[in-house]
């Protein structure tokens, strides 16, 4: 085969005569172009069956197509028979068709005969008509699944878009039913925050009104039993003048006593001079009727015996008596003197009296009729036997109006005249409870839920802590000075019986946790936090509710408010200077301290109270170990406020140490720090410091009593092996 190669891709071609290479060349086209004989026709030739020469066509009349140049033409010229090109068909079956045919056409050196290559030809032939039709039938096949594939997709696209069509429509009604149902869910909360307050109004205004009708009832009371009381001695006296019975007026005559008193008046204080020499009265008249006793009378008319004082010349009425002016005089000086002071107070020296004050301002209300006015109509009506406490009632009364209709321009003055009437030692203060307690909460409100509403628990889904702006502040109102006056009043009341219940039971619970937050001020919680210690009870603390179930909640809700400020951030107000780090350590230390005082009652230790709240919260105690960490790791920086944070670090300690003491069985540890994220790894590794810590210069101040606190709870967490293992850990620790 590769000789049969060689020879023909020989050079002897280019020796061919040109009639001949143009012969072939006629033929060659006419076996695969000219028109196919009937028996190729009716007999295709198979591609794989091995070409056999059975008839032999006459040769083909057709001329060759243009593009076929033999070189004998003139359409370009005389060509040179070396330029002549020989187009090959491109069909790799019918190349390997002419590869299977019999060996024998060809001969060593010479071209198969005239008559076999025609016939190679004419199979050629069939074989490329065969696969025309072969290809032709394939490609309508293709034809036809193209345009199956067509009407499928255009079918697809048609369902895609349709599917799509009929899920905008139900996402723009799923859109709509949810801003529909969201559109009805905000109004049916307005309508029943509405309602809410308007519930509260309510109730406020009933409980104000049934208060001040109270108040009134009792005033009223007091009021008839002073007029009953004024018209028994008017009766008693007119009537035991009308029914006395005439005597006969005493001669004037010369006393040998002349030392300037009357012999009357002698006789009456003298015990000394006996009955026989003392001036007898008139004798009765013989037959006549003696005069009964007055029914109206508080008590009967006693006769004297022989040789006593006579009641005839004793005077009938010692209300008016020397004795009885002189304690009078003095009340009525020491009361006068009282209302001198109160009205005539002034803020400042040198300026204008309160009253001078209130004649310049007018309620928004009220324009026509200053506040001075106002005042003096509301004293000439109230009556409660004691001036200071009308005034402060009347003052408590115009301050509540102020609050109510937003006028904030008295209220400085307000606060002032309170200051200084509870700084009276004659002040009863607590009387003064119901007069001033409500008011001052609402005082400090007015700033303080404008501060709760920005601060990060009432902004748990924004996420983004932002400072109180001034615009919703108004100055103008001291919320630290309303929050020192409660705390003076309470601690006053701190040894009075029942009066310092009154006052818890006048405090709200809504008002100690707004002001127990990070984004009140530091200052009002260094003032709350001292006031919310005088509440602690031998079994409850915080203010008075009037259910156990409400007393608990309240309870519960405190501590978690106390053990969350531990750690929360605090924000100043817009504009004002961020706070320092050694004033929020101090704010926190007072946390702790009032958290101590909750858990171990100073006034009753044997208590566990405080302690049991404490033990039972779900996230107190991780709280405490979490805040311990972070103080611990902050001395590694050696801050200004080490003292505080170490302080913190004992403290700390010592309360968890007590209450895991007091109620360790009760506590299931593991799933109290699972609930705080981090705790459970904190804890660990402050107890681990706190139990090898040897003392070193970023670690002074820690207690030897908190090292052993810390290694004994370590030791109770950690089995035996652990508990080694950090032994040789921390060779040099202190407790080694």
């Amino acid at each position: 085969m590769e000789d049969i190669d060689d020879d023909y891709f020989s050079d002897d071609l280019d020796s061919l005569p040109p009639g001949t290479l143009y012969e072939l060349e006629q033929n060659a086209f006419q076996a695969t172009q000219g028109p196919a004989t009937h028996q190729q026709q009716n007999a295709p030739l198979a591609p794989n069956a091995p070409a056999h020469v059975h008839t032999r066509q006459p040769a083909a009349t057709l001329k060759p197509p243009p593009r076929l140049h033999t070189g004998l033409t003139n359409d370009y010229d005389t060509l040179e028979v070396g330029e002549l090109e020989a187009e090959v068909y491109d069909n790799v079956e019918g190349q390997q068709a002419i590869a299977q045919a019999p060996a024998a056409m060809v001969t060593d050196n010479e071209w198969p005969a005239n008559g076999g290559m025609e016939d190679m030809m004419e199979i050629d032939h069939e074989y490329g008509q065969a696969n025309a039709y072969e290809m032709n039938a394939r490609m309508d096949q293709l034809e036809q699944e193209k345009e199956q594939m067509r009407r499928e997709l255009a079918e697809a696209r048609t369902l895609a878009e349709t599917k799509a069509g009929e899920i905008a429509i139900i996402r723009s009604k799923q859109a709509r039913m949810a801003e529909e149902y969201d559109r009805q869910l905000a109004a049916l909360r307005k309508a029943m925050a509405d309602r809410e307050n308007t519930h509260k109004e309510a109730v406020d205004a009933a409980m104000s009104e049934g208060k001040m009708l109270a108040t009134e009832n009792l005033f009223l009371q007091h009021d008839l039993a002073e007029e009953v009381h004024q018209l028994r001695n008017y009766k008693t006296k007119h009537r035991a003048v009308e029914n006395a019975a005439p005597v006969t007026p005493k001669k004037s005559r010369v006393l040998p006593l002349r030392d300037g008193f009357d012999d009357d008046e002698i006789a009456v204080v003298s015990p000394s001079k006996s009955a026989a020499r003392s001036k007898r009265g008139t004798p009765t008249v013989p037959g006549k009727r003696k005069r009964q006793a007055s029914v109206d009378s508080p008590a009967p008319l006693q006769l004297s015996p022989a040789g006593e004082l006579n009641m005839v010349d004793a005077p009938t009425d010692t209300s008016g008596t020397v004795f009885d002016e002189e304690p009078k005089t003095r009340d009525s000086g020491t009361h006068a003197q009282l209302m001198k002071r109160i009205l005539n107070h002034r803020m400042l020296p040198n300026q204008q009296t309160d009253l001078e004050a209130f004649a310049r301002l007018y309620f928004p209300s009220e324009p026509h009729k200053p506040l001075s006015g106002i005042l003096m109509d509301e004293l000439a009506r109230v009556d409660m036997g004691n001036f200071m406490l009308e005034y402060m009632y009347t003052i408590g009364q115009l301050w509540r109006r102020g609050l109510t209709e937003r006028f904030y321009e008295p209220v400085p003055r307000f606060m002032c005249i309170a200051r200084y009437v509870l700084m009276m030692d004659e002040a009863p203060l607590p009387d003064l409870i119901t007069a001033l307690v409500g008011v001052l909460q609402d005082s400090v409100e007015v700033n303080a839920v404008p501060r709760f509403k920005y601060s990060p628990a009432a902004r748990e889904k924004a996420r983004i802590p932002r400072s109180t702006p001034q615009a919703d502040l108004h100055l103008e109102v001291d919320s630290t000075e309303a929050l020192r006056l409660l705390y003076y009043i309470s601690c006053q009341l701190l040894h009075v019986k029942g009066a310092l219940d009154n006052f818890w039971a006048h405090i709200r619970y809504t008002f100690i946790l707004v002001m127990l937050h990070g984004s009140q001020p530091l200052k009002d919680i260094m003032v709350i936090l001292p006031l919310l210690s005088t509440s602690i009870r031998a079994d409850s603390f915080g203010p008075i509710m009037s259910s156990e179930q409400d007393q608990a909640d309240v309870q519960k809700w405190i501590v978690d408010r106390l053990s969350f400020m531990l750690s929360e951030a605090a924000m100043p107000d817009e504009g004002c200077e961020p706070y320092t780090a050694y004033d929020i350590c101090a704010m926190r230390l007072e946390v702790l301290l009032l958290l101590e005082s909750l858990a171990f009652n100073p006034s009753a230790p044997s208590k566990d109270h405080g302690s049991a709240i404490i033990a039972a919260h779900p996230t107190a105690l991780p709280r405490l170990f979490r805040s311990m960490h972070d103080e611990l790791d902050a001395l590694y920086s050696s801050p200004p406020e080490q003292e505080l944070r170490v302080a913190m670090v004992n403290g700390l300690m010592r309360l968890i140490f007590g209450v895991m003491r007091r109620h360790g069985p009760l506590i299931n540890m593991q799933e109290k720090l699972a609930s705080v994220p981090g705790s459970k790894q904190k804890h660990l590794v402050v107890l681990t410091r706190l139990a090898f810590c040897d003392g070193s210069v970023l670690e002074a101040g820690i207690d030897d009593e908190t090292v052993d606190m810390a290694h004994e709870l370590l030791e109770e967490w950690t089995n035996p092996q652990e508990a080694e293992s950090l032994a040789e850990a921390f060779p040099s620790s202190r407790r080694d």
